[in-house]
């Protein structure tokens, strides 16, 4: 009797869990294509708790599935996944897949003065998506634009043995550079010497001495152990990237009303928030460590070498209006409406927050 009693009550209690609505099969399940992997930083601490935030929003009726290391589809054809549906969403940064290819985003940040620190990236790209909305949606055609995301303070000079104290110790530094475009020519134009290199490649080469520094952001110091061997990183803005999440329109027009307002929700509160705390968290938290626990050191220039420094690049911007006005883009405005954009999302190095790194 008594155990006819207990096994009755297990019964019970599974019929109970079973009808549970948070233990509901979801009702619709969207893939998302990654190129980086799961234990990527900014899966774990950005992307997924978007995800898991709209899963909550919609009491289980939505799961984002991940699918990692570009398992779907190579980085540089992210959009084209979700454009054609093979994927419902997609999220990557718009530098890759060679110059041209998404020319209105791939060298925004690029466009930064030297001199500047960059602190709020997507407020600026944001403004100009709002200034130019056809070619801003021309990189992106044929999906839905979840959210915007970009490199806070941006991607500087890290130097092995030698300190950039003064600009022109860069003079004939051989500094390893990612990409092309005008990130390049700008660092040419502060008198270094460019050495073309894969952020992948940039461990071995500082080991061997083929370069003697590099333009990296404060995050790779740590994630990708630059910080055992770099030991100085000057406040010097060479550029960033910005990153992109999108969906196809067939995927968000098959959802339900209810429910296409969670995605719009927490892609237009939620995820803005939590990529900013993101990206700021890395950069800053990865240069604070590395100086801690290896000794770096952290280095900011004169106000006479930052306004140097701002007039040296200069003619790289005419290139980069050369080249964008080649893909059909109104350069001259764009550079235009981002420097009027540049006066309150960045801020001169010494007014900056990365400034109190380097008066440690």
């Amino acid at each position: 009797m008594k155990n006819r009693m207990i096994r009755c009550l297990i019964a019970l209690t599974l019929g109970i869990v079973a009808a549970s609505p948070a233990m509901a099969a979801p009702e619709y399940i969207l893939s998302l294509n990654l190129a980086i992997a799961p234990i990527h930083n900014r899966w774990t601490r950005a992307l997924k708790p978007w995800a898991d935030e709209i899963e909550k929003r919609s009491e289980g009726r939505i799961v984002i599935e991940p699918y990692f290391a570009q398992a779907i589809s190579k980085q540089a054809e992210v959009v084209e996944s979700v454009r054609t549906g093979i994927a419902d969403m997609g999220e990557a940064t718009f530098t890759v897949g060679g110059l041209g290819r998404y020319p209105f985003h791939e060298q925004l940040l690029n466009l930064v003065r030297p001199g500047n620190c960059t602190v709020d990236p997507v407020t600026l790209v944001s403004g100009l998506h709002e200034a130019f909305p056809e070619q801003a949606a021309a990189d992106i055609r044929g999906t839905r634009l979840l959210f915007l995301e970009g490199h806070s303070m941006g991607m500087l000079i890290g130097t092995r043995d030698k300190p950039v104290t003064r600009l022109e110790d860069l003079r004939g530094m051989k500094i390893g550079v990612s990409g092309g475009g005008i990130r390049v020519e700008r660092v040419k134009a502060l008198g270094a010497t460019v050495v073309g290199i894969t952020i992948p490649d940039m461990y071995m080469s500082l080991e061997k001495g083929v370069i003697d520094g590099a333009v990296i952001d404060g995050d790779v110091l740590i994630s990708r152990k630059l910080g055992d061997i770099i030991r100085h990183m000057t406040l010097l803005n060479m550029g960033g990237s910005v990153f992109y999440c999108v969906m196809n329109p067939q995927s968000y027009e098959n959802l339900p009303p209810d429910l296409r307002k969670v995605i719009d929700d927490v892609s237009a509160d939620f995820a803005p928030a939590v990529m900013k705390e993101f990206w700021d968290t890395m950069q800053y938290a990865s240069m604070e460590k590395w100086m801690k626990e290896q000794g770096g050191q952290v280095h900011v220039l004169s106000a006479e070498d930052y306004a140097k420094a701002d007039a040296l690049v200069e003619p790289t911007y005419a290139e980069w209006v050369e080249f964008s006005r080649d893909k059909g883009l109104p350069a001259e405005e764009i550079l235009a409406k981002f420097r009027e954009l540049e006066a309150g999302c960045m801020k001169p190095w010494a007014d900056s927050p990365a400034a109190g790194l380097a008066s440690r």
